[in-house]
């Protein structure tokens, strides 16, 4: 199926909101396949909600200077998307990615060592995508879970509950599309909160779970990710779409569920603004657990 040109060099489009990082097949470069059992395989970024594919691509140029045999997939996302998609739609719409970036599954006896893979989630949009990344590689695998090495939280997961997560979700969309409209801000968020509401009703209507309460299971559930991968949250009391206790209180179910949490919080960043304020420190702390999880899975721990 054609795809959009590639907004932005030095990536191949898999669809419109899904790009490949061009791999070096140069004499002097190793093969990703045979790329240094010390670093990642591959790299998913699931940008937050509207981002421009150049902005998540400095993270992409952050994980190559660490991990530079990596390959890098970097994932765009609408939040006006996840309002109305289904979990098939949005399924569906990972599934070029599973197809393009694991077209087969591992054998189960070196699985961990083929794919060494790291999620990087952004916002509470990427987790929903990357909740369904998870779905569709069980769905094209026959029941077998995407074989991971670390999961990084990027001011993710915030509250599932609705009437204290709306308003969040109101002002993020009005960000993103206040340049559209001649009125007072505050006109275009009240537009998008009665939107997002009456989406919610209907939803709850239809006995639809949500899309935020379904990715939050779905980073739960053993079978789709491994409770091998330890979870690095990256938050800041000052972001104003996250509620940081929210996010506390989210990795603290996860570590009862059996996941390694590493809590990484930063003072004065806004919401997924860590990196850019800290760089050292944000690219040391993944540097950190990555070389942790790796210590964990070979036993050197």
């Amino acid at each position: 199926m054609a795809v959009r040109a590639p907004r932005f060099p030095g990536y191949t489009p898999i669809t419109e909101r899904i790009f490949l990082r061009n791999e070096d097949h140069s004499a002097d470069k190793p093969a990703r396949t045979s790329a240094n059992h010390d670093e990642p395989t591959t790299i998913l970024i699931y940008g937050w909600g509207d981002a421009q594919p150049r902005h998540v691509a400095k993270y992409a140029d952050g994980y190559h200077a660490l991990f530079p045999t990596a390959r890098i997939v970097v994932i765009v996302s609408p939040i006006f998307a996840v309002t109305y998609q289904t979990l098939r739609q949005r399924t569906d719409s990972m599934m070029p990615l599973i197809d393009a970036v694991f077209p087969v599954h591992p054998p189960e006896s070196s699985a961990e060592d083929a794919e060494r893979v790291v999620l990087h989630v952004m916002s509470n949009t990427g987790g929903i995508y990357a909740a369904a990344t998870l779905n569709a590689y069980r769905e094209r695998h026959a029941g077998r879970a995407l074989p991971h090495r670390l999961c990084v939280s990027d001011s993710t997961p915030g509250s599932l509950v609705f009437a204290r997560e709306v308003g969040r979700w109101a002002r993020a969309m009005a960000l993103g599309t206040a340049r559209w409209f001649p009125w007072p801000f505050a006109v275009t968020k009240g537009i998008w909160w009665t939107f997002l509401y009456a989406m919610h009703l209907l939803g709850a209507a239809l006995r639809i779970e949500p899309a935020g309460v379904y990715s939050c299971r779905a980073f739960l559930d053993h079978a789709m990710a491994t409770p091998r991968a330890p979870r690095l949250y990256m938050y800041s009391k000052e972001d104003d779409l996250i509620g940081w206790r929210d996010l506390e209180d989210q990795a603290a179910v996860a570590k009862g569920k059996g996941y390694t949490t590493v809590m990484e919080r930063f003072d004065g960043s806004p919401h997924v603004g860590h990196m850019r304020m800290f760089p050292e420190r944000y690219w040391g702390a993944i540097a950190r657990c990555w070389r942790q999880s790796a210590a964990m899975l070979n036993g050197t721990s």
